[in-house]
Formats: structure tokens, sequence, C-alpha cells
């Protein structure tokens, strides 16, 4: 393929022609619309179903799990499950997937015995002797001898990747074994009783292992006591003090200069706001919004989203999604009379602020998140376009104390966690 030719985002008929079709569902209507990629290093080989079967002969799906394929969050069916979405696959084939956790399991158990080497012996000289793992990268690039190592190992590394490169495991037509480099020194694979199985399994199981192992490196430097049996190195010097090792959680606090107490000077209160509503100008024309097109605004304290559905007609919701305060206006679409939020896909009316569909995406991930925060409605305000006089400027019905009904219950919680507001105690 001439890539000058080349259209990254092409809409195929087939799929517009479903597009138009009456959904019951707004996720599907989405789906259904999003452009297709092509792929012109794909050798012009087509992809074909088959992930999940793959799974049930690849060694160690069912380690401990007996006769059933351990997956629980279902990334083998994924490629499956959108073939037919888009003909060029999105999720990887469970081939990509093996390569990948060998990979990082090889290079999990080779950082591990680099710690543990580390921290009892160091190759001096010429290299930095330096026992703590976590500061000796530091030194190398900062000692011109270290440095010519680092670049002949990372040549290594990228002609090793390069010449090994899984091409074609995205879409489960790679033309060897996942993991297989048929790097054997040793010629044990030529012995008679020698089980390869068996040895693959050893492999996938202690790479597993590794990579849990680094996760605890990880958090124990990150998070000092997290990981009390962990004192390998910069553990001993970050999580010990002395010769006592910290606790798990135990957080060291240093000693500051304690301040004379002060009455705040700010004005603020406790008390329950009551809300005052209003018709507020926006400084938006319905003239200056094309169907679909969305505007925020900051009215009277309010994050006011304004658009038009495609008919054209205005609304006015909240700009934050009602999950986790996702800004509605940095990629939201509108289709027909209904808002989807950019980041996990919940749609809603833009008449009634009526939930249609909740975290449908992406899956797996976006639907867990949704379990997380309770099922809400978009806030929805009341909208109208101005008179003559005012151009045709929109005005919303906006509640102007909303901003001092939020401080108000802001420092009551504050005041609450400390004693009563007025001054006394549980």
């Amino acid at each position: 393929m001439n890539p000058k030719d080349f259209n990254p985002f092409e809409f195929p008929n087939e799929l517009l022609e479903k597009a138009q079709r009456p959904r019951t569902s707004t996720a599907s209507a989405l789906m259904h619309i999003q452009p297709r990629m092509r792929w012109f290093f794909d050798g012009g080989k087509t992809p074909v179903p088959g992930s999940e079967k793959a799974l049930s002969v690849l060694v160690g799906k069912d380690v401990e799990m007996g006769e059933v394929a351990w997956d629980p969050m279902g990334f083998s069916k994924l490629f499956d499950r959108n073939f037919e979405f888009n003909k060029r696959m999105v999720y990887p084939h469970v081939q990509w997937l093996r390569e990948s956790e060998l990979k990082h399991g090889r290079v999990c158990m080779l950082a591990i015995l680099g710690i543990a080497a580390q921290s009892f012996g160091t190759i001096t000289p010429p290299y930095p002797a330096e026992h703590d793992w976590t500061k000796v990268l530091d030194q190398c690039y900062a000692d011109p001898t270290a440095r010519v190592g680092i670049v002949q190992i990372s040549a290594v590394i990228m002609m090793l990747d390069c010449y090994f490169f899984p091409f074609d495991a995205w879409i489960g037509q790679m033309d060897r074994e996942p993991g297989d480099w048929g790097f054997d020194p040793l010629k044990l694979s030529k012995k008679p009783d020698f089980d390869l199985k068996a040895m693959q399994l050893k492999e996938l199981k202690n790479g597993r292992l590794a990579m849990i192992g680094m996760a605890a490196a990880a958090s124990a430097i990150g998070i000092p006591g997290s990981v009390p049996s962990l004192s390998l190195g910069a553990f001993a010097s970050k999580v010990a003090s002395g010769s006592s090792q910290a606790l798990c959680g135990q957080t060291r606090i240093a000693a500051r200069p304690m301040k004379e107490s002060s009455k705040t000077t700010a004005k603020y209160t406790t008390q329950v706001v009551l809300p005052s509503l209003a018709w507020l100008k926006t400084g938006v024309k319905s003239s200056d919004l094309a169907p679909t097109e969305l505007k925020a605004r900051l009215v009277a304290g309010n994050d006011v989203l304004i658009g038009k559905t495609e008919a054209g007609k205005v609304f006015a919701v909240g700009n934050l999604c009602p999950h986790i305060n996702t800004p509605m206006s940095e990629g939201a679409d509108v289709i027909g009379d209904v808002i989807v939020c950019p980041l996990h896909g919940s749609s809603f009316k833009t008449t009634t602020g009526e939930l249609l569909d909740w975290c449908p995406s992406p899956p797996i991930i976006g639907p867990l998140t949704g379990l997380i925060i309770e099922k809400k409605n978009l806030l929805v305000f009341e909208v109208r376009e101005g008179g003559f006089f005012s151009s045709g400027e929109i005005e919303v019905l906006v509640d102007t104390n909303a901003k001092k009904a939020y401080e108000a219950y802001y420092w009551k919680g504050l005041l609450d966690a400390q004693g009563k507001d007025d001054g006394t105690y549980y």
C-alpha cells in the first residue's frame, strides 16, 4: 500500500448502513459509527476468530484450576467478540497476551536476580560500587565506563527484540509458538527424558511469581514499611530504621514547630443555605451553536453545559458527569437527544437527565468502575432564549446560592470532624 493513499479513518459503507438503523441502546449505536483503522503492516493476513479456543491448549491455562481455563476478566474472549465489529482487531489475540506474559515474566526474573546479586556484591572495578539497586542506574549514567556497558546491553536487547518481534501475534497468526525463541545453548531439549511441557510450566509459574515480587519491590520503595519482610539493598536503608525494620503501615512524621492557635479571619457559615433560583444570561446565543455542538459556561458558581440536539433544540445540563465528575465538555457526543460521557460512555437524556446506560466502555474496566459509584441522573437546567432586546441570548434557571450552600456543607463537615461547630463536642 502507498502511504500517501493511506486514510486511517474510513467509514465503511456497511457500517454506515448499520448506524442508520434503529437502535435500542445508545452505546451500540456509538460502536457502529466508530472509524475503522487500516493496518498496512499486517502482511495482508485476514484475522479469524479463535482466541478463546487457543487459550484452551496453552500451557499453564489451568494451573490449580482443574480443566477450566483461568481468565476471570475475559481477555481471551475480547478478540472473538469484537471480530465482526471492525474486521481489524482492536483487542489482541491470546497469542499476543501469552508472548507479553512470558516476556514480562523473564524480565522480572532477571530483575529479581539482579536485585539479589547487587545487594551482596558488585563488579568493581571499573563499575561503581553501589549495593542499593535503586541508585545504581544513576551512578552508571554518571560513570563513563558504565555508560559504555549500558549502551552495549541496550543494543543487544534492541537487536533481540527486533529479530524475535512477534509479527501477527495480535491477530493470532504468528509463525512460532509464543515465547519460543529457539534459545537452548545447553541442548537440554535434546536429552531423551526432557519434558518440554513441564519446563514451560516451570518458566511460566516462576515468571508470574517474579512479576508479583517486582510489584512488591516497587511498593516497598513507594510506601516504606509496606513489605516488612523485604530488606534487600535499598529496602534495608529505606524501610529499616537503625537495626530494626519498620512495621507495616508505620508512618514516620518529622517534628514540626507548634504554631499558636488563632481564629480564622475568613467569613463563612455552617447554616443550611436555601436555593435561590434566577434566570441568568450565559453569553451564548442560539445562533452560535450548531446541532450537537456544546459550550461550557460557569453561571453563578454552576458548571453548565449548553448545547443543541441533532434536531436543533437547545438544552442545558450539568457539565460534570455524575459518575466521577468528568467534564462533559471535553469530548462528549450528542446523539439525537442523548448526551454520552467521553470517559466511560454513560448516556443521559438531555431533556430529563434520565440515565440510559451506566459506564459501558471500555469493556470490563468501565462496568467495574461503575460499580464503585451509585447510579445517578444528570443534572438538567431549565433553558430559554432571550427576547428581542437580548439578541436571542440563551438564559438558564440556576441556583445563585449553590456556591454558598456547598461551602457551608464543607465547613460544617470540617468542623464536625473536630467537634460540633457550636463549640461543644460529641
